[in-house]
């Protein structure tokens, strides 16, 4: 999906793909994949087709941050970087919000 631009990839996988969760009486469809947190099925939100995304997960003693480098779009297995922080919540807090801007 690297070589296409982030919206053509949108139009193809919005209503087709592993992570999408349809329920009866919910007008926008949920979203389980991984850098989405607002599991929202939405192009803004998605993980999937943006040259970068962050997501927040919980780990054993902190929260691990993965985000995507868009040096290495074209190789996913460089792109994804995964970072345990295990401090308290202040200092978690402030590694996180200047983490992505490297």
């Amino acid at each position: 999906m690297a070589d296409s631009s982030s919206h053509l990839n949108w139009l193809i996988i919005r209503d087709h793909n592993a992570f999408l969760l349809k329920r009866r009486n919910i007008r926008k469809p949920f979203s389980t994949e991984p850098n989405n947190l607002t599991n929202l099925s939405s192009y803004r939100y998605s993980g999937l087709v943006h040259k970068k995304s962050l997501g927040i997960v919980p780990a054993d003693k902190g929260i691990s941050v993965v985000y995507k480098r868009p040096k290495y779009q074209t190789k996913p297995a460089k792109a994804t970087v995964k970072v345990t922080l295990k401090h308290k919540p202040r200092r978690a807090l402030k590694k996180l919000k200047h983490k992505p801007r490297r």
